[in-house]
């Protein structure tokens, strides 16, 4: 690289190990050449644990895509080291091919690398195409319908008609009409992404969490995590708006790594959904919505008995929503489901795949539940159970150990 011409067309920026030189989901206006140090490029997940996918070096770059397109970055850039870049403005980019036309050879051949990777990925998908087009033709006609008429009664869902809830057996018996948007402050706290789809591979928006930038309020007994000026349950589940095959935005492509068998089964799944269920419009965003959303997720996760947590984590999220809005019966109803489903995980065969943390984190909530039950002792045994002084985790100890003190108190 010629260092002298790099200077004319671009700012110098140090940055400490640990800083955030760009993040995942916003518009890119540079991108960066390294000079020295080393670049993390990590993704964002659940409760903000970050996936790395490369370590980027002296003399490579990254974010380039942005002087391409105005999409969201597809990744974070985190100094792993001290690290000192050259930042190149996007209105800066031409006047950089023009200097360096071997720096547009190397986006070019950067860029050619993707292409041919996502080739390869189409060949192997061939195999599978007749399945797949016949459930992308089908299940693409699902469209995002408009939402019920203003003089619905309130004691039906305008979501799903009755007779489709029996057809279908998806919203529980006594679900309504809530009529809660989000709040403006949310806007403050996800971005938008383009994603496609790994059932019908329809391409759509959606919303993710920002973890990174929203504040911790509160932990309360049951684990729930209470934000300020937000709340992630709303954003959690990523549905599909033409086939709904809906799960948690960190796991939405793990079926991608599925047989042809395998994802054949959600896609039979969505197609018995076909014009029987209305999904409320992304804007505003309702609880009606994130409801059906989660909803949806425990309809496609059905054939998951073996990881029960996976639908306990769920039904224990549409608990604390039917909380919020004071739907004290459904909220009985779901973390009563939310128990059996924890106690499966807890004490059935899948109990071997937990970690140390995980179990503790178990004990917590089976304890919290059963004092919801009134088992006082069943309780106090899960709380006793999280204390693990050799494995556990020192924050699970020391809440576990707060916990069974202050029932053991209140039962004297």
């Amino acid at each position: 690289m010629n260092l002298e011409k790099l200077k004319r067309v671009g700012t110098i920026k140090r940055f400490a190990k640990g800083d955030f030189i760009c993040y995942e989901g916003e518009i890119g206006t540079e991108m960066f050449i390294i000079l020295s140090g080393q670049v993390g490029i990590y993704g964002n997940s659940f409760k903000g644990v970050q996936e790395k996918f490369a370590v980027l070096g002296s003399g490579e770059f990254f974010g380039e895509m942005s002087m391409l397109d105005d999409l969201p970055r597809s990744a974070s850039g985190i100094a792993e080291s001290p690290v000192i870049v050259l930042s190149i403005a996007k209105e800066n980019f031409q006047l950089l091919i023009k200097e360096m036309p071997d720096m547009a050879f190397a986006i070019m051949t950067g860029l050619s690398r993707r292409i041919r990777r996502l080739e390869a990925k189409l060949l192997e998908d061939c195999n599978e195409a007749p399945v797949v087009a016949k459930a992308i033709e089908e299940a693409a006609s699902v469209k995002v319908s408009e939402p019920a008429p203003a003089e619905t009664p309130a004691t039906i869902s305008p979501v799903v008609k009755t007779e489709q809830v029996v057809a279908i057996d998806l919203l529980p018996e006594g679900h309504k009409h809530y009529g809660v948007v989000a709040p403006e402050t949310h806007k403050n706290f996800y971005y938008e992404k383009q994603v496609t789809c790994p059932v019908c591979n329809g391409e759509f928006i959606t919303k993710n969490p920002r973890m990174t930038k929203i504040r911790l309020e509160r932990r309360e007994n049951d684990l729930r995590e209470v934000y300020v000026d937000f709340d992630p349950l709303w954003y959690n589940i990523r549905t599909c708006p033409y086939c709904l095959y809906s799960e948690n935005y960190n796991d939405f492509d793990k079926i991608k790594r599925l047989s042809p068998e395998g994802l054949r089964s959600y896609q039979e799944k969505a197609l018995k959904l076909h014009g029987k269920v209305t999904l409320p419009p992304p804007e505003p965003l309702s609880i009606d919505r994130v409801f059906l959303s989660y909803y949806l997720a425990i309809y496609f996760a059905g054939d998951e008995q073996e990881n029960p947590l996976n639908i306990a984590k769920l039904y224990m999220a549409l608990s604390w929503l039917y909380q919020d809005v004071g739907d004290e019966e459904l909220y009985r109803r779901s973390w009563n489901l939310a128990f059996d489903y924890y106690y499966q995980a807890y004490y059935g065969s899948s109990k071997a795949k937990l970690k140390p943390e995980h179990e503790q984190q178990l004990c917590l909530i089976l304890g919290e539940l059963y004092l919801r039950k009134g088992e006082i002792n069943e309780a106090l045994k899960h709380f006793y159970g999280a204390i693990r002084r050799l494995d556990g985790t020192a924050f699970y100890n020391n809440l576990a150990r707060d916990r069974y003190m202050e029932v053991k108190e209140q039962r004297k």
